[in-house]
């Protein structure tokens, strides 16, 4: 929270506990900064996994679609969409949850056996039988890619805010702590200097009084 130089008493009290304060804050921008890094890191590291995944998964969509584009012409569209409708619509995909760096990231772990097992005859097309094998096998793997999508989008958001408070530390925190330890350090060191010279001026008022005594005996 910004300080209000205006608003502080200029006490030694006051300054000893800005300065504290102060020294708190900077360490507390210390962490805030190792955060950002180890946050850094964890994006780099994820970016590239998902990039890895991306490059496998649309590699696999791709000869899926061409084995069923395949399979489906030398079948024929009405059987393949007979073969569809038989199957049961079911996928059961559970949520899971961890910590990455205090930062809640999403799991996705498939049941397999809810993956629909369309009944397919034996004398099938061969690509449109391995279209469905393909596409099965890519099931875990398109979930992992959205896991690894989920918690870049997390951690950027989790990234932004720590950069938000790191700004807010270096360009009004600090330098209102800095402000108001300054102004109470030159309103204290005013006043040791009026006070100096009230002394001397006292001092000298005392050496002239002891003067006159001592003359007039």
């Amino acid at each position: 929270m910004a300080v209000d130089p205006r608003k502080v008493l200029p006490t030694k009290i006051n300054l000893i506990r800005l300065r504290r304060e102060y020294a708190m804050i900077k360490r507390i921008r210390t962490v805030m900064e190792e955060k950002r890094e180890v946050l850094l890191h964890y994006i780099k590291s994820a970016a590239e996994e998902y990039n890895r995944y991306q490059e496998e998964v649309f590699k696999t969509i791709g000869d899926v679609f061409t084995d069923y584009y395949v399979g489906a012409s030398a079948e024929g569209l009405e059987r393949v969409k007979s073969y569809a409708e038989a199957a049961p619509e079911s996928l059961d995909v559970s949520v899971g949850r961890r910590i990455l760096f205090a930062v809640k990231t999403p799991t996705f772990n498939l049941d397999e056996s809810s993956i629909a097992s369309p009944a397919l005859p034996g004398d099938v097309h061969p690509r449109l039988a391995r279209a469905y094998r393909r596409a099965r096998d890519l099931l875990p793997k398109l979930l992992k890619l959205l896991e690894y999508d989920e918690m870049i989008r997390l951690l950027l958001d989790e990234l932004r805010e720590t950069q938000r408070l790191i700004n807010a530390l270096d360009y009004v925190i600090l330098p209102s702590y800095d402000a108001a330890i300054k102004f109470i350090r030159g309103v204290l060191e005013e006043r040791m200097r009026e006070d100096f010279i009230r002394l001397k001026m006292l001092k000298r008022l005392f050496e002239r009084r002891a003067e006159a005594e001592a003359a007039q005996r």
